[in-house]
């Protein structure tokens, strides 16, 4: 990396300049580490909960209740979401949904872009889903792009 002294600078200077930098790149290197640390943090807890939820009686009956619907509404938000040329999306990939009691949908993760995920979450917060359970209450659900 080059960095570019005005002339009569000193020595001091420019490894100043180099070292400022480099701790800038490295500062900037560890942010984005660390958001992609804490993504990966959330969409495991939310597969930690849905899969709870899953397996829960009450999960149970809400899924074979409610899954037909809850397709549906999922196949309109993404249809909305998926760019013209899908490109390097999966055919088939996880989605994580945050439910309200009330059957707003909060929160959607993907393991994918996170445009496509705030996309997602931005769409679906217009559709009414079935009423969950309780608040925050995670699903799981399998999407398939139309490639």
């Amino acid at each position: 990396m080059r960095v570019k002294v005005q002339p009569g600078r000193t020595a001091a200077t420019r490894r100043g300049a180099r070292l400022a930098a480099v701790l800038g790149l490295g500062l900037w290197t560890a942010s984005v580490a660390l958001a992609r640390g804490d993504a990966e943090d959330r969409i495991k807890k939310a597969r930690e909960a849905a899969r709870a939820n899953a397996e829960s009686p009450e999960g149970q009956i809400w899924k074979r209740d409610n899954s037909f619907a809850t397709d549906r509404l999922m196949m309109l938000v993404l249809n909305r979401c998926l760019p013209d040329d899908p490109g390097d999306i999966p055919t088939a990939f996880p989605v994580y949904v945050r439910l309200s009691r009330a059957g707003g949908a909060k929160e959607i993760l993907t393991e994918l872009d996170p445009t496509l995920e705030k996309c997602m979450t931005d769409v679906a917060r217009d559709l009414p889903f079935p009423e969950a359970p309780r608040d925050d209450y995670w699903i799981h659900l399998n999407m398939a792009a139309p490639l």
